[in-house]
């Protein structure tokens, strides 16, 4: 019957290659992104723990105890009270201003006050220069560390381009390597204040964000020209190697909690904590989707039962000649049910080559487009969600297709044979 009426069966197998393709390329495309986030996450450092002011998470009727923000002080009481971390970094972001050379200019650049540990804590390399040591910190050293879009922007070189992937070109590195040579040593000037600049920054891209515009500066030379006092928007914090992250947060929560005579105005978090919440967002929707595009498969198994309904009409006659000849009603019953199970796994076996093709074609063009990040979106082929669906699929099929065999089988012979 299926190599009689080819049209006819790939018709009623569209459905299943509907549902088959839709649910593997769902995940396979949610696999990717998960992907894609534990990378983004790990380039972070997953053993980083921050400490936030947060006021807002206060209960009901309390006070904030006079804390109105993080200070260098809890930095240091957090490294001296907690065994769980072995290095802190204290940050502050500094009002947005026009950073200039010469003629060359870069409005709102991302500006941040930090201390030497920051660079280590924060997975930042180095193009060229050195970063930020004790002394220059110590000293309130009027230097800073830029970004390359800062850097091509301020030392513009012929061949020089900006935006992901632009640095991949011959070209293009050695313009980024004279822009470096350039720009080591040279003075800047922001908000009538003078910093020399003492490395350029890798541009590293993180949820469709980069480094590219980010300029650092000592956070002590930040708190005495712009800033003053000891304030502190974030303090980062390493956990020991043989701690976990969520052990070392505990043991910040609590010290904290002490430090504050148990006023809850702080929130402290990981990276790993954090991709836990975006790569549980991401199953969830994928699975809710991969759910709701299943239903296809049902719409595939009932085109399978009218088919089969069809075919037992069209086949009366013969499946009362081959009943008269002795075939029994579970042969009879077996044959349409193989007919319906293979209809609907060869469906599923060709939705599953399609997702597979569908996702060679997202990994490409993600890729040429350098979205979401240089590297793409990589793609990988889920064989056992594949194989579970078709599995599925030849279920549906055979579940589908019962009805039709269970009629053909208790078909009367002699009336069959009587059928025109």
């Amino acid at each position: 019957m299926l190599r009689q009426h080819k049209l006819r069966a790939f018709l009623t197998m569209l459905g299943v290659i509907i549902g088959v393709m839709s649910v593997t390329l769902i995940v396979l495309v949610s696999n990717g992104f998960k992907a894609y986030l534990d990378t983004q996450f790990q380039s972070l450092g997953a053993d980083t723990v921050f400490l936030f002011y947060d006021p807002f998470g206060k209960m009901r009727g309390q006070n904030n105890g006079g804390i109105e923000k993080l200070t260098t002080e809890d930095m240091q009481y957090v490294l001296n009270r907690v065994t769980a971390v072995d290095l802190a970094s204290g940050e502050m972001s500094v009002p947005s201003q026009k950073v200039a050379f010469g003629i060359n200019s870069m409005d709102n650049p991302q500006i941040h006050a930090v201390d030497a540990n920051f660079q280590a804590l924060n997975r930042f390399k180095l193009v060229a220069g050195r970063a930020f040591t004790t002394e220059d910190v110590t000293q309130r050293a009027s230097v800073c560390l830029i970004g390359e879009d800062i850097r091509d922007k301020l030392f513009p070189q012929p061949g020089a381009t900006t935006g992901k992937g632009s640095s991949d070109t011959p070209e293009a590195k050695a313009a980024a390597a004279a822009g470096n040579s350039q720009a080591l040593g040279k003075l800047v000037m922001l908000n009538g204040i003078t910093l020399q600049i003492v490395g350029v920054i890798e541009r590293k891209s993180f949820l469709g964000d980069n480094t590219g515009r980010i300029l650092l500066v000592p956070i002590t030379t930040a708190q005495m020209k712009w800033l003053g006092g000891n304030k502190l928007d974030v303090i980062y914090l390493r956990a020991r190697p043989d701690v976990t992250d969520a052990d070392a947060m505990e043991a910040v929560w609590e010290a904290m909690m002490a430090r504050s005579g148990n006023k809850t105005v702080y929130r402290v978090d990981s990276n790993q904590s954090i991709s836990g919440v975006f790569t549980g967002l991401s199953t969830t929707a994928g699975a809710i989707l991969a759910a709701v595009a299943a239903l296809s498969l049902l719409v595939g198994g009932i085109g399978i039962m009218n088919i089969m309904l069809v075919s037992v009409t069209e086949r009366t006659k013969e499946i009362g000649l081959r009943k008269a000849l002795g075939a029994r009603r579970s042969a009879i019953l077996m044959q349409f049910l193989i007919e319906a199970g293979t209809l609907s796994l060869v469906g599923g076996l060709i939705g599953m080559g399609i997702a597979w093709g569908m996702g060679q074609v997202v990994t490409i063009v993600t890729l040429m487009k350098h979205w979401p990040s240089a590297e793409g979106l990589t793609a990988p082929f889920p064989i056992s969600a594949a194989i579970m669906a078709a599995a599925f699929s030849a279920v549906i099929g055979m579940v589908f297709g019962f009805y039709p065999a269970m009629s053909a089988s208790q078909l009367d012979p002699i009336v069959a044979l009587r059928t025109e």
